[in-house]
């Protein structure tokens, strides 16, 4: 039974990469990356550092995104996160290496659902321009069933991050868990900027793989992802 699992869960994760790489066509123009904003609440609230390596793959480009995060037992988590550093390809100029600070703060409301408060903060680390982005978020996540948890709630972002006008819209997402290591999670982000679009990963523990699919007039692109969550407590140099 789990072998079986395994091995569905490879295969639709081939299958998202097919997808993502050939839902447009292929060209040698500059990719117009994301700009990437990160409302999903952290349930990993046990004073732990985690580290994020996400491969994001456009039709002539490659970005890789790094984070760094402390989640703390009592719902603080901080994260250090850049985001589109060019691989190969490249040359979006102020759309490569976004850089935050990320900080949000959850609650428990009942033992099913809980608010999430946070904001996102940073620069282009190499722009000449060094507009500041920011984005403010509330979300509420519900635990419908075992199986199922739901969220959705406002966010704002300001004109240099979405790139159109400063704007208010709402996130959508959910998490459906087949077991407690494999699971399809997905984000969906209102309006018609450059942080409009829907996220979906699949993972099994530690590695992820899925799409990111643009919404319409946003100039965003169909993209490829593979990501790979490491948890620093299992590391010895970390417990020094």
């Amino acid at each position: 039974m789990a072998k079986n699992i395994v091995m569905k869960a490879l295969q639709l994760a081939f299958l998202l990469l097919f997808i993502s790489g050939y839902a447009h066509p292929k060209d040698s123009g500059k990719a117009h990356p994301v700009r990437k904003i990160d409302t999903t609440p952290n349930t990993d609230d046990s004073d732990v550092w985690s580290f994020t390596l996400e491969s994001n793959t456009y039709a002539a480009t490659d970005y890789l995104s790094p984070t760094l995060d402390f989640s703390s037992v009592d719902g603080w988590d901080v994260q250090i996160a850049s985001y589109n550093i060019p691989v190969y390809g490249g040359g979006a100029q102020n759309y490569e290496w976004d850089s935050y600070i990320n900080v949000s703060k959850s609650f428990d409301v009942t033992k099913q659902l809980k608010a999430v408060l946070g904001t996102q903060n940073g620069t282009t680390a190499l722009s000449t321009q060094h507009q500041w982005h920011n984005i403010d978020y509330a979300v509420i996540s519900y635990q419908a069933l075992p199986l199922i948890s739901l969220r959705a709630g406002p966010f704002w972002a300001d004109k240099a991050l979405t790139t159109t006008t400063d704007v208010l819209a709402y996130t959508v997402g959910f998490n459906l868990n087949f077991t407690a290591d494999f699971y399809l999670q997905g984000d969906y982000f209102s309006g018609h900027s450059n942080v409009s679009g829907a996220v979906i990963n699949l993972w099994y523990q530690s590695i992820y793989a899925g799409v990111g699919v643009p919404e319409t007039d946003s100039g965003n692109e169909f993209y490829g992802i593979v990501g790979l969550k490491l948890n620093l407590a299992q590391f010895k140099f970390w417990q020094l």
